[in-house]
């Protein structure tokens, strides 16, 4: 489903499968992508007892906490049934993700079962083990897929903590431990490719002028890490700023 009135940016939609552009303001974007993620809740829960989401870190997914919360307020939704799963983190406290999603969501909607929120290991000694939290997936998710996972993309094609010439420390099935080539915390947990390809639906969020230059390369015909993402069920939320 293509939401935009750009016919030369649908002549390029090769990679991009499913795109929703919005011209007027970002804040939209956040809107769909929760009508969405409400979607496949519901849909998700007609025929299984849980639901498995994960959410990349970063600053575009605060806005979706935004809209997520503002939604819960007004239409609760069935929270206990709702596992959360973080895409990535920084290991160093200080800039972790789990900060955001404490403090943007979960703080103000106290709904959501703390039991039922999977943080990634990290500590004031760095990065945790990969393979305990491999467990504590496989444990609460046997099927060992996310029904609904959000990406976010970096200036440099990144998505994930899974950057350009980044170095794999250790990794299980679903998840490595990674040092990739940036400033703030270049140690990092993440999902791999193959987890993220295996999920029921899969968003990348994209705003930011920073990301134009990407998002042409993408279009282009360039490789990137994100250009690694191959899930019939991916949809694009992308600002027009950025076209």
């Amino acid at each position: 489903a293509v939401v935009s009135t750009q016919s030369t940016w649908e002549d390029h939609l090769k990679f991009f499968y499913k795109t929703i552009i919005m011209n007027d303001h970002e804040e939209h974007l956040y809107e769909h992508l929760v009508n969405d993620i409400v979607r496949v809740i519901t849909e998700t829960l007609e025929r299984s007892d849980k639901v498995h989401i994960a959410v990349s870190g970063g600053s575009s997914i605060l806005g979706v906490y935004k809209y997520l919360v503002a939604h819960s307020s007004r239409n609760p939704l069935p929270w206990d049934k709702v596992h959360i799963w973080q895409v990535d983190e920084r290991c160093e406290v200080a800039h972790a993700n789990a900060r955001d999603l404490k403090t943007f969501l979960l703080d103000d909607i106290p709904e959501i079962p703390v039991s039922q929120v999977h943080f990634m290991p990290i500590s004031e000694n760095g990065c945790g083990d990969v393979a305990a939290f491999q467990e504590e997936f496989t444990a609460a998710n046997p099927k060992r897929k996310f029904n609904y996972i959000i990406l976010g993309l970096g200036s440099d094609g990144h998505t994930a903590s899974l950057f350009p010439d980044s170095k794999t420390i250790s990794e299980s099935a679903d998840f490595k431990h990674v040092e990739v080539n940036t400033s703030i915390s270049p140690k990092r947990l993440t999902v791999t490719f193959d987890l993220i390809n295996r999920s029921d639906w899969v968003s990348i969020l994209v705003t930011g002028s920073g990301k134009r230059d990407v998002i042409r390369g993408i279009q282009q015909g360039k490789g990137f890490p994100v250009s690694k993402v191959a899930n019939a069920q991916l949809t694009w939320f992308i600002d027009e700023i950025l076209l």
